[in-house]
């Protein structure tokens, strides 16, 4: 069976109506990971906060966990704007290091959602595991982070270079067109202008929410645009490019073209939302 590391923060979640819960990317494809067949092992950081708890109780149930204490955790404020959503960075965990324990995987999806994973600790996790694939989520590395304001796109020339060497290194990086300030509004000219940065190595995913995908494979020569038949409206779609990112790992671990593994993660995308619809 696929051994999947999956490593990122918690979050305390924040909503207008008052409510909180856990999230972040590890929570989102650690279950879309189970709902693929695969009990993952979870690498995070947070806080002692009752959400954290309930957060960490939760990985514990889908995983095994390694959890690295924090004095707080990841907190963001989500509000809607003109139809789109909002956040702002209210609380800071410390960063991931390197764990104690030997661990072994696979797989490695790496999904930060602030500054909570340097590359250091990347290159480190990665000599250390030797995976066969390691897919990066890394819409958390580009996040302009100040405590108490509003999250915007970071420019991509204000991404360090030592986080576009260990993108380069990956098997597949995967973001989302939304957490993209180049070219806004033009999938395919943010898409170059990733390419650009990275270089010939890793497969690129830049998806569009109900639009689909962009999948840029350096082996074809062309890009693959896919819009989905099966649109699921009416639901909240938080975790859905985390649970692309794990079942697109997942897919191409298991020898799958990127093609097929792209679409397979959007099935599972869209299963997800339409339990969703079914559970409202």
């Amino acid at each position: 069976m696929t051994g999947l590391l999956i490593v990122g923060g918690l979050t305390i979640d924040r909503f207008a109506d008052g409510g909180t819960a856990p999230g972040g990317s590890v929570l989102h494809a650690g279950l879309a990971a189970v709902e693929e067949g695969v009990r993952p092992t979870f690498l995070t950081v947070a806080g002692d906060e009752p959400d954290a708890r309930a957060g960490l109780a939760r990985l514990a149930e889908l995983g095994a966990l390694i959890h690295q204490p924090s004095p707080v955790t990841t907190a963001y404020r989500h509000r809607e704007l003109a139809g789109r959503r909002v956040l702002t960075y209210d609380a800071a965990s410390v960063p991931i290091a390197q764990p104690a324990a030997d661990v072994a995987a696979d797989v490695a999806l790496l999904a930060p959602i602030a500054d909570e994973l340097t590359a250091a600790t990347v290159t480190s996790l990665r000599q250390g595991l030797e995976p066969r694939c390691t897919v990066m989520l890394i819409q958390g590395w580009l996040r302009r982070l100040e405590l108490g304001s509003p999250v915007h796109p970071l420019p991509l020339d204000e991404v360090a270079d030592d986080l576009w060497e260990t993108f380069a290194a990956a098997d597949a990086i995967v973001v989302s067109t939304e957490d993209l300030a180049e070219a806004p509004g033009d999938p395919f000219a943010q898409t170059a202008v990733l390419r650009a940065r990275l270089g010939p190595g890793p497969l690129l995913v830049v998806t569009l929410g109900a639009e689909g995908y962009l999948l840029d494979d350096p082996s074809a020569d062309r890009l693959t645009a896919s819009v989905p038949r099966t649109v699921v409206d009416g639901v909240p779609t938080v975790g859905a490019g985390d649970t692309f990112g794990a079942s697109l790992a997942l897919h191409l671990e298991r020898g799958m073209t990127p093609t097929v593994a792209a679409d397979a993660a959007t099935e599972r995308v869209i299963s997800v939302l339409e339990s969703r619809r079914v559970e409202a």
